[in-house]
């Protein structure tokens, strides 16, 4: 997301912060979430929208990922300011984002069902990514009963990575076999954009969007979707 668009809209709502920001090629939809509920108070006099930078706001996100910070976000001239606190040792770091006020988005996520869901280190799924690269442009992920296999062909040559529950899944739920190809330029960008987060949560089935969730503390979340390729 940060190399498809630098720019997004955060609106402030009355549940929360969320933003969404679709490419101009309907491929990759990102989606960042904090619910009200993360934040020690949140008030607000009316809905608001600001846009502002994906880089400057992934440094907010890593500083505010421990279980001891809280964030305290004020409007100031010319954007926002954004205090992370050390609830433990009381430490606080003051971050200005710039940011100009625009209007609220209305953008929907895809209602699609997915057969199969898996958590994986990052880390790996993006050596996967990069692995498959190699050979293609594209990759299949498709899952069978036990285990996700990632395919990429070309010219005659193959790669493919069986991924396994516990080698390296952390979890693995199949509903029902299923099969998808996506692009693996697009994937990467996903990943990097989840970066601030250890671990993902991958959902895909047979010729469906693939969803890839990066969860926070307490409930905020990252949330990016990937069109198939038919």
């Amino acid at each position: 997301m940060v190399r498809l668009s630098e720019d997004l809209t955060l609106n402030f709502g009355e549940d929360g912060i969320y933003s969404r920001y679709l490419t101009d090629d309907k491929v990759l939809m990102g989606v960042l979430s904090i619910p009200k509920t993360v934040m020690g108070e949140y008030v607000i006099d009316k809905p608001v929208a600001y846009k502002t930078s994906v880089t400057e706001l992934k440094k907010v996100l890593g500083k505010a990922q421990s279980k001891r910070a809280t964030v305290t976000i004020q409007e100031v001239e010319g954007g926002l300011k954004i205090i992370v606190t050390d609830v433990r040792s009381g430490t606080k770091s003051n971050l200005y984002v710039k940011a100009e006020q625009t209007l609220l988005e209305n953008l929907q996520e895809p209602k699609v069902t997915h057969s199969v869901k898996m958590k994986v280190e990052g880390k790996i799924l993006k050596s996967v990514i990069k692995e498959a690269e190699v050979i293609s442009s594209e990759a299949t992920f498709e899952a069978e009963e036990d285990k996700v296999l990632v395919k990429s062909e070309a010219e005659g040559k193959t790669y493919e990575a069986h991924l396994l529950p516990d080698k390296p899944l952390k979890e693995l739920q199949v509903n029902e076999p299923g099969s998808a190809t996506y692009s693996l330029e697009v994937l990467k960008d996903a990943v990097s954009g989840s970066s601030f987060s250890d671990n993902v949560d991958v959902f895909f089935g047979n010729n469906v969007p693939m969803k890839i969730e990066a969860l926070g503390e307490e409930g905020a979340k990252l949330v990016f979707w990937i069109a198939p390729r038919l």
